[in-house]
């Protein structure tokens, strides 16, 4: 959406807003706050809004040579390339988790190439670790 779209979108909205009784008006501001205490949960990092209907180009493997001096060191790299413009968050075209750890037993990393990225969900563990769960639908022809 451009900005002019933006803004176009942003007026009607204010328009319908004006309309509204008080009693819905409440209502949409506790939704609001409901909303703003649940993105509250997720690291600033995170996707908040969805990657829902992005496009997996590439996901590479990468090893990262160690820097001693570095107080967090970064051992590994889980890079995924993405064709986000279906997206809520279509700005986000490349995702890199450092010092990654595949969990599901026997997945071929390659396989995410060219499918179509259908969810995920976070969970914060221990020590600013996080378990991301990824689900993904090949392609047809891919």
């Amino acid at each position: 959406m451009n900005k002019k779209e933006s803004e176009f979108v942003t007026k009607e909205l204010e328009d319908y807003y004006a309309q509204l009784s008080d009693a819905d008006r409440k209502k949409i501001e506790e939704t609001a706050q409901k909303l703003e205490e649940y993105y509250a949960q997720f690291p600033n990092w995170y996707w908040k809004y969805g990657l829902h209907d992005a496009f997996i180009l590439s996901v590479s493997e990468l090893q990262s040579a160690l820097d001693r001096k570095d107080k967090k060191p970064k051992f590994n790299c889980l890079e995924i390339e993405l064709d986000s413009d279906a997206a809520y968050e279509s700005d986000i075209k490349k995702i890199r988790l450092y010092n990654y750890e595949i969990k599901t037993p026997d997945i071929d990393i390659k396989s995410i190439n060219k499918s179509w990225w259908i969810g995920d969900t976070i969970k914060e563990l221990q020590n600013k670790h996080y378990l991301l769960e990824l689900e993904t639908e090949s392609t047809q022809d891919g």
